[in-house]
């Protein structure tokens, strides 16, 4: 009885060991795309995103003082703007193709502003806004991102602030103006601050958003130059979440404008964890500060493009 035996194939064996090492290898390079490359070009896409929602929000808040400016001429103004939001963002082609999410809100948090201010022969204030200007609503964006650091641009009391885990930047400043005359030492103080109203609503998705503000009314609150007096001391406190922004943005102001820091000077800050006030002071306690206050309301709504 005879036995057949099998011939061996080199090329056969050949063939199966080339074809495993470039499984291998297109595993290998695979997994090296998808541990190393696929998440830094991701953490790009998802900061080119975030450049792209701080222009969304700029654009805003350029669209708020476009409103308040007509309403500072006319009061009776009903004039509507909308600013689109990108929300989501983020995706590669082909790659990696979803989408981060990212939060829209209308007056969903309390900010507001308080501004006393006196004057030497009056022992009580003679200016106190207590509830006109407080709450004034607020807009802001909050993102979600995967790879890239979260971060919320918020437009309150008038400022747009960007916040980055414990830390706040002004990005865009209020309508407050500071002057001091160099020759008399005189102080003018100017505030327009706006009020946001409307109902509060969030929207969280990967689309984008449309803000759509309508002028309401404008009125002027106190000014020194009809039928008031100048004031001696103003304090002016921001409710916020944020007191570092505003600190920082109070001390530039008052620096810009000539103001020298101290109790005996010019002005002081004090800073809370809620609040930060700006105190400035008259000349030995004189009535040379001129102050004006103004409101601006504006509507404020949300929804899809």
């Amino acid at each position: 009885m005879t036995i057949e035996s099998f011939t061996e194939s080199k090329s056969a064996i050949a063939t199966v060991i080339s074809a495993v090492l470039l499984l291998g290898l297109i595993i290998t390079a695979t997994t090296m795309i998808h541990v190393h490359y696929i998440p830094a070009w991701k953490s790009d896409s998802e900061y080119a995103h975030m450049t792209d929602v701080q222009v969304d929000m700029s654009d805003l808040k350029h669209t708020i003082d476009i409103l308040s400016a007509v309403l500072a001429v006319d009061p009776e103004s009903t004039i509507s703007m909308s600013t689109p939001i990108e929300l989501g963002g983020g995706d590669i082609p082909i790659i990696g193709t979803t989408k981060t999410s990212g939060t829209l809100a209308v007056n969903a948090s309390d900010c507001g502003i308080h501004v006393v201010a006196s004057n030497k022969t009056h022992p009580i204030p003679i200016y106190d806004s207590t509830n006109d200007l407080r709450p004034l609503g607020a807009i802001h964006y909050r993102s979600r991102n995967n790879y890239y650091i979260d971060q919320m641009f918020k437009c309150e009391n008038g400022a747009l602030i960007l916040v980055q885990d414990d830390r706040s930047l002004m990005k865009l400043s209020p309508a407050i103006t500071i002057t001091k005359n160099a020759a008399t030492s005189n102080i003018s103080v100017a505030i327009s601050a706006t009020k946001l109203t409307g109902e509060k609503r969030t929207i969280s998705s990967t689309v984008i958003e449309e803000v759509v503000v309508t002028a309401n009314t404008s009125s002027e609150l106190f000014s020194s130059g009809n039928n008031h007096f100048n004031v001696s001391t103003v304090n002016i406190t921001m409710y916020t979440d944020y007191p570092d922004a505003w600190e920082k943005y109070f001390n530039a102001t008052a620096e810009n404008a000539g103001l020298g820091y101290g109790s005996s000077d010019d002005y002081t800050i004090t800073s809370e964890v809620t609040s930060v006030t700006l105190s400035v002071s008259g000349r030995d306690g004189e009535d040379d500060i001129s102050l004006n206050v103004k409101r601006i309301i504006i509507d404020a709504s949300v929804g899809n493009v």
